[in-house]
C-alpha cells in the first residue's frame, strides 16, 4: 500500500512481485525536472532504512548518483498502473513489461532516445515477433514514458517519437500464405464436415457463426442460449488471474449484446444447450465451475486436428471469421460492430480479410 511518510520516509509501496519500493524527490536537476530518488528492498523496513541512510549521506555532502533508470521507473508505473485495469489485464502486461525491462534494463530513462526504441522495434522483427504484438509494446512504452513526463522526470516521450518501420513486402503481400487470421470458406466446409459433434466441435462452430470470444464463450450458461439456439446473451466472461479463471464482465459496455445465431449454426448451439454442463456449459472440477482458457485452448488445437486441410488458426481467429463473413455478406459496418461487440468501428475494420474475389 503506498502513502506518504513522516520523517522524510519518502513514497513507500509494495510491488507484485513481494518487493518494496519507494520514491522521494530531492530538489531539481539543471533542466528542471524533478530529482527522484529510488530504493527497492525485500522488507519495507530495509526500505525504510536505506531513505534514512541516504538523508544522512545527503547531509553530510555525499550524496549517491540519482538517475533514473528505466528499469526501476518501469517498476513504479506498474504497481500504479494496477489500479486503472481489471486485474486479468494486470497480470497479462507482466510478459509484456518483462521484454522491455530485458531491453531497456538499468539505462537511464531520461537518456533514452526515440532511435533506440526505433532499434528496439527491428530487434522484436527480428526475433519474430508479430505486428500487433510489437505495436502492443510501443503501446506500452508511451504509456510508461507519459506517466515519467507528468511527474517531471523526463521531459519529452521518446516513444512517440519512435517508429515502427513495416517491409514493403509485409504491404503488399496478399498470397494465400500471408492470409493467417481468418478461415476460409473452403477451410470452414471442412471443418463442418469434419469436426466431431461432441462440445469441442460444436463450441468452434458456434464461435465461427457467433463471433464470440473464448471467454465469453466458457462464461456461458445453458440458459443464455435461446432453446432454439437462435441467440444467445453475453453478459459475462472468464478472466484469468494469476492462472485462475475468475467470472467477471466482458471486455467492454459494448461487448454485452445479444448474438442472433444464422439458422446453419443453429444446431451447433442447440448442442451446447442441452448437451452442455448443467452450471456451465463448459463446467470445471473446481469448486467455481469456472473453465481454464488455456485448457480451452489445448483442446480446440487438438480438434484441429482432425481437420488436416485446415490451417491451425487461434480461436480468436474465429471472431475474424465471423467479422469477415459478414462483410462478405453485405452487412453495414455499424452492425459488424455492433454484433461482435467492438466499441468502435475502427477496431472492426482491423478484423476484415476480404479476398479479391469479393472486392
Amino acid at each position: 500500500m503506498a502513502g506518504k511518510r513522516a520523517n522524510g520516509e519518502g513514497n513507500i509501496k509494495q510491488l507484485p512481485s513481494g518487493q518494496w519500493c519507494a520514491q522521494i524527490m530531492d530538489g531539481y536537476h539543471p533542466d528542471g525536472t524533478r530529482n527522484m530518488v529510488y530504493f527497492k528492498g525485500y522488507k519495507k523496513s530495509d526500505v525504510i532504512g536505506q531513505i534514512r541512510e541516504y538523508w544522512k549521506q545527503r547531509d553530510a555532502g555525499a550524496v549517491p548518483s540519482s538517475s533514473i533508470s528505466f528499469i526501476e521507473w518501469a517498476d513504479f508505473w506498474y504497481a500504479d498502473y494496477q489500479s486503472q485495469v481489471q486485474p486479468s489485464t494486470f497480470c497479462g502486461y507482466q510478459y509484456t513489461l518483462k521484454i522491455l525491462k530485458d531491453y531497456f534494463g538499468k539505462r537511464e530513462l531520461q537518456k533514452i532516445k526515440p532511435m533506440e526504441i526505433t532499434a528496439f522495434f527491428e530487434y522484436m522483427r527480428r526475433a519474430s515477433y508479430s505486428d500487433s504484438y510489437i505495436q502492443k509494446c510501443k503501446c506500452m512504452l508511451i504509456q510508461i514514458f507519459d506517466a515519467a513526463e507528468s511527474n517531471e522526470i523526463a521531459n519529452s516521450n521518446p516513444a512517440r517519437k519512435a517508429k515502427i518501420k513495416r517491409s514493403v513486402l509485409s504491404l503488399y503481400d496478399v498470397s494465400e500464405d500471408n492470409k493467417r487470421d481468418a478461415f476460409t470458406e473452403e477451410e470452414i466446409k471442412e471443418l463442418k464436415a469434419k469436426l466431431r459433434d461432441d462440445l469441442v466441435g460444436n463450441s468452434i462452430l458456434t464461435m465461427i457463426g457467433t463471433g464470440l470470444r473464448a471467454q465469453e464463450l466458457l462464461a456461458l450458461r445453458p440458459e443464455d442460449i435461446a432453446m432454439d439456439g437462435s441467440s444467445i446473451t453475453v453478459n459475462k466472461a472468464i478472466k484469468m488471474v494469476g492462472g485462475v479463471p475468475l467470472l467477471g464482465l466482458p471486455k467492454s459496455d459494448r461487448s454485452r449484446r445479444i448474438i442472433p445465431v444464422p439458422e446453419d449454426y443453429r444446431k451447433h448451439t442447440v448442442y451446447l444447450r442441452y448437451y452442455g454442463g448443467k452450471k456451465y456449459i463448459w463446467t470445471s472440477r473446481r469448486e467455481s465451475g469456472l473453465f481454464d482458457v488455456g485448457v480451452f485452448r489445448k483442446q480446440y488445437y487438438k480438434a484441429l486436428q482432425d481437420a488436416p486441410r485446415v490451417r491451425k488458426l487461434s480461436p480468436h481467429c474465429c471472431r475474424h471469421t465471423y467479422v469477415s463473413t459478414l462483410e462478405r455478406n453485405g452487412v453495414p459496418m455499424e452492425q459488424i460492430a455492433r454484433l461482435a461487440g467492438h466499441t468502435h468501428i475502427a477496431m472492426t475494420d482491423r478484423y476484415l480479410h476480404v479476398d479479391h474475389e469479393t472486392l
